[in-house]
């Protein structure tokens, strides 16, 4: 592991019995202050002088805040914070030191929270105007169907945040590395608890833990044995045949999923300690999002004993489905969640015309990771691949009953070919540079885009929809 690597899990190990001291702190203000003082404190001991980054980035957004009405401050915030990430990455341009990996996680996830924000006032002004307007559309209804007996979540109006507040949310300690993103409103709740001491942490602990020996274990066997580094030199395809560089390409991405899930379990770990993202389950959190129900629990509820609670808002990753899951759809659901959930609430649902959204969100996604070229090819492979799953599944899986042989061979087959998928797509995300992925992937023949073009081939030439679907749908009628 390099230095950065250490210094980055050292960070992440400390941030999990910290977080036990920091629910004994039960006063808003001191709260506030420890979990600020300590992040500050990480970020100025590991990034230095480049944490004048962030610092820029916090004025900048909360000067934009302050001065641009509602209506405005979302779009003006997001082209600072992303127009500034260029800046960031294109400064040693300028003559100017180039950033260290540490300040660049900083600065990623920073970037994330602060447009949050804007865009999270922006909404709640919205909701405001329309309550006064006597146009609130509470889903009261939707709450009835679903059987519950709370109101459902409405849009808390959101002023704007003190100057301090910015700071104590853009440099709490927890996510403040590697996430999991949480909103402003997550972070204002986990301040502001009742009674953090007393929220039952333990079981979520070892039930997030758990994969920890295996991840970790894994990472570091492998990392041993498939270092990045080798994959850039010209031994590597002078001497090397190609079963064992797709061996090789294997064994990256393995290094690449085990190292991510190590480093998101220890953030969710931090995470659950500390209480933050904690919430009843009566309030039905979602990933990212929070509480989706609001007001309070009817007397019958307010047993301390039989209150339940769940740390759903900040998972940001389930290895289960990511592994199992048989597209590159359902493991993208369920890999890096939060961000997923951000990509989703503040690109994709907000861009006008729907067949844009995708090619937006995966443009929006390559840019916040990076501007290596690598990147661009990854996400837009990736794009091909969802294609090309849809269109199959459309013309193949349609026709299959969901219990037969058939229909299992399929998903296996499935699940086999988005392995080999994400080994040979991956490269191009690891490797970096356009020239270094589109070699790798010419030292295999350029083989996983040729069987995506003849999949979508013979899935338009049988034709989508129909076989067992349309049978059922002849059933019903």
């Amino acid at each position: 592991m390099s230095p950065d690597e250490l210094i980055y899990l050292g960070l992440l190990v400390l941030s999990i019995p910290l977080g036990g001291l920091v629910r004994q702190v039960r006063e808003p203000t001191w709260r506030r202050a420890v979990v600020f003082a300590v992040g500050a404190g990480q970020v100025l001991l590991t990034c230095r002088w480049d944490t004048l980054h962030s610092l820029v980035s916090i004025l900048g957004t909360f000067t934009i805040l302050k001065t641009a009405g509602p209506r405005t401050c979302h779009l003006l915030t997001f082209v600072w914070c992303f127009g500034y990430l260029a800046f960031f990455r294109t400064c040693h341009l300028f003559h100017l030191p180039s950033p260290a990996a540490v300040a660049n996680a900083v600065q990623l996830v920073l970037t994330l929270k602060l447009s949050s924000v804007a865009f999270d006032i922006r909404d709640s002004h919205l909701a405001e105007k329309c309550r006064k307007d006597g146009n609130d559309n509470s889903a009261d209804d939707r709450t009835a169907k679903e059987g519950t007996r709370h109101k459902t979540a409405k849009q808390e109006f959101l002023p704007v945040p003190s100057l301090i507040d910015l700071f104590c949310y853009s440099y709490c300690y927890i996510g403040v590395y590697t996430g999991p993103f949480y909103k402003y409103k997550t972070y204002h709740d986990f301040i502001h608890q009742e009674r953090p001491s007393s929220l039952p942490v333990i079981q979520p602990l070892l039930d997030r833990a758990k994969w920890m020996p295996l991840t970790g274990g894994v990472f570091l066997l492998a990392s041993r044995y498939f270092p990045i580094a080798y994959a850039h030199t010209e031994e590597f395809y002078a001497t090397s045949g190609v079963p064992y560089r797709l061996w090789y390409m294997l064994g990256m991405f393995l290094v690449f999923r085990m190292r991510m899930y190590s480093a998101w379990i220890l953030a969710e770990c931090s995470c659950i300690t500390a209480g933050l993202g904690v919430y009843e389950e009566w309030r039905k959190p979602k990933c990212g999002q929070g509480p989706t129900v609001g007001g309070t629990p009817e007397p019958e509820d307010k047993s301390p004993q039989e209150t339940r609670y769940n740390f759903e808002t900040i998972q940001n990753v389930d290895i289960y489905w990511v592994e199992l899951g048989t597209t590159i759809r359902s493991g993208m659901k369920y890999w890096n969640m939060t961000v997923q959930y951000w990509m989703a609430e503040y690109i994709y649902r907000r861009v006008p015309h729907k067949t844009f959204r995708f090619p937006v969100v995966f443009v929006v996604s390559a840019y916040w990771h990076g501007i290596h070229g690598g990147y661009y090819l990854f996400f837009l492979s990736v794009a091909l691949m969802q294609f090309v799953e849809v269109k199959c599944d459309a013309a193949f899986k349609s026709r299959l009953s969901p219990e037969s042989t058939a229909a299992n061979v399929y998903g296996f087959v499935s699940w086999f070919l988005k392995y080999r998928a994400g080994e040979y797509y991956t490269m191009a995300f690891l490797l970096l540079t356009i020239a270094d992925g589109l070699r790798c992937w010419q030292a295999v023949y350029f083989y996983t885009h040729v069987l995506h073009v003849i999949l979508l081939a013979l899935a338009y030439i049988v034709g989508g929809g129909g076989g067992h679907q349309e049978k059922k749908k002849e059933k019903i009628n």
